[in-house]
């Protein structure tokens, strides 16, 4: 755990140059903030049947280009517990481009697409790896004064962990243990690689730098 911490703030540390380089220049001003609330596996999923909804917080940066899109970076912590001995922490980390819907609307509506990857630790499997990332999302917000941003955004998580991964060896032959508590690999059948689906709806708020 104390890894992934620090690979996030290296992650976050990382876009302090191009906060400066922005500042000086005469562009649109760079936003970084963050976002707090529920986050929940994706209802119809099978990772909704397993675990339960949990809390959900993040940070991101967004630059404005000289055209109509904009480039966020971000990065997140939610940790899952479910009715049984199951456990699951992401750690996704992410980027996207974001487009303005141009409306003359009192909200800004935004719309964005991306991919990353996630660190992904699941029990009782004891396994931690990173695992590829989509993440599609939307948000509504409105600038309070000239120096925040205050609004909701939603997204949505994939997490896909049929890719690059393979069943564990013990899992592909029959046997009995009373030293491994997962259910699944008494029979081969049963353990099955799954891509985790998570819908997040936060509260956001970021600074105009």
């Amino acid at each position: 755990m104390h890894y992934t911490i620090r690979s996030l703030l290296i992650f976050f540390l990382s876009f302090i140059p191009l906060v400066q380089v922005h500042a000086d220049s005469d562009e649109k001003p760079i936003e970084l903030g963050f976002y707090l609330g529920a986050t929940n596996p994706f209802p119809g999923s099978d990772t909704a049947r397993v675990l339960n909804s949990s809390l959900g917080i993040g940070m991101f940066g967004r630059v404005q280009w000289p055209f109509t899109l904009y480039t966020e970076v971000g990065g997140g912590f939610s940790s899952y517990l479910s009715g049984t001995e199951r456990r699951l922490t992401t750690v996704p980390v992410y980027g996207a481009l974001g487009y303005k819907l141009p409306y003359e609307l009192p909200v800004s509506i935004f719309l964005k697409a991306g991919g990353g990857a996630a660190y992904v630790v699941a029990r009782p499997a004891n396994t931690a790896r990173w695992d590829p990332l989509a993440v599609l999302g939307t948000e509504f917000s409105f600038v309070a004064g000239k120096k925040v941003r205050i609004g909701l955004r939603m997204d949505y998580h994939r997490i896909f962990e049929t890719i690059g991964t393979d069943i564990p060896t013990e899992a592909k032959r029959f046997y009995l243990s009373p030293y491994d508590r997962d259910y699944r690999l008494p029979n081969p059948n049963n353990y099955k690689l799954r891509d985790g689906e998570f819908f997040y709806f936060s509260l956001m708020l970021t600074f105009l730098l």
